[in-house]
């Protein structure tokens, strides 16, 4: 009995070693299936991480790397000292933003010329893109599309230069033919007018993005069921009417996604309009808060006061984005996410 008992044991030592085997070699073969699964798929998709690999380094490198860098905003820091050996000093240089005698003028800038852009320029920028859209001839179209685009891949650097041509009071086109059909009494100071300036910056950035900007309308038109347009039109329904109550209302979460967007940016607007288009009679009404940022990190040396700011403009921003996708879920019940 006690025989039969050792070689039962035996026998179920083995069997039970003999499962583990099989199981650890349906473990493997299900691995190593997977992997070829996997391989197979990453060779079909080759292409598109070559593509999306590169800007995720790029993106790692460049802009989460160097967030490390954010804590001189709580230091007095010193470039001969380095980041890690300056002193801390708290929220010092938050208590000076909140002080500094400039900021009430800056923050008013920045917020005019950025609610004033998004005003002025949402409703040309659908307005362009639906009267596009209502051109029947493609090749008209095609130019129209060309010339709106344009502006968009000129630099501020070149825009400035136009603008001055434009604008000038002692040479500029526009200045020297207002003057000359009498509708002015004299040249237009447009340039260097404090009062001018933010009109000049909308003016000049819906100029200079608007065609760039309807694309994304564009698309979603090109995706709107062509057997609604027709149904409403064998209704009687003329351009108008279609574009009211079919375009329109299709155009709804692209309106939405790209308002939280623009509302998001508000507080780093203007910077590069107050570089190139700042001069010392319109300085106050073109310091914006990215601008001032600049100015006081890399022309005045105050890295940690920049970068407190800069940290403000992120939470600020942020926060703008959640508040703009909250309102936006309520009233359209679109959003981001």
């Amino acid at each position: 009995m006690t025989e039969m008992n050792c070689i039962i044991g035996a026998d179920g030592a083995v069997l039970h070693h003999l499962r583990r085997i099989n199981h650890n070699n349906r473990k493997r073969v299900y691995f190593v299936g997977k992997m070829r699964k996997h391989l197979c798929l990453l060779k079909k998709q080759i292409g598109y991480h070559l593509l999306v690999w590169p800007a995720l380094v790029f993106t790692i490198i460049f802009c989460y790397i160097p967030m490390g860098g954010l804590v001189i905003a709580f230091k007095d820091y010193k470039l001969r000292t380095g980041i890690w050996d300056s002193p801390w000093n708290g929220l010092d240089n938050f208590k000076n933003l909140f002080a500094d005698y400039y900021m009430p003028q800056i923050i008013l800038n920045t917020v005019a010329v950025g609610v004033l852009s998004i005003v002025v320029s949402y409703p040309i920028v659908i307005g362009f893109a639906l009267l596009l859209n209502e051109i029947r001839s493609a090749a008209f179209k095609r130019i129209i599309q060309t010339v709106s685009y344009l502006p968009h891949f000129i630099s501020w650097a070149i825009m400035a230069v136009i603008l001055k041509a434009l604008f000038s009071a002692t040479d500029g086109v526009i200045s020297g033919l207002l003057c000359d059909l009498g509708i002015t009494s004299g040249p237009l100071n447009i340039l260097t007018a404090r009062d001018s300036y933010w009109g000049l910056v909308v003016f000049s950035s819906v100029w200079k993005e608007m065609g760039w900007s309807a694309i994304l309308y564009l698309a979603v038109i090109a995706g709107i069921d062509e057997t609604l347009y027709e149904a409403a039109k064998i209704d009687g329904a003329g351009r108008f009417a279609r574009m009211r109550y079919i375009t329109m209302p299709q155009l709804k979460g692209i309106i939405a996604i790209t308002l939280i967007m623009s509302v998001s940016g508000i507080p780093n607007t203007g910077f590069d309009q107050a570089y190139y288009l700042s001069n010392n009679v319109n300085i106050e009404s073109a310091k914006t808060l990215s601008y001032y940022v600049y100015t006081s990190g890399l022309q005045k040396g105050n890295f940690a006061y920049a970068t407190a700011i800069g940290m403000v403009l992120s939470i600020v921003s942020a926060t703008l984005m959640v508040a703009a996708n909250f309102i936006s879920r309520k009233l359209t019940g679109k959003g981001l996410y």
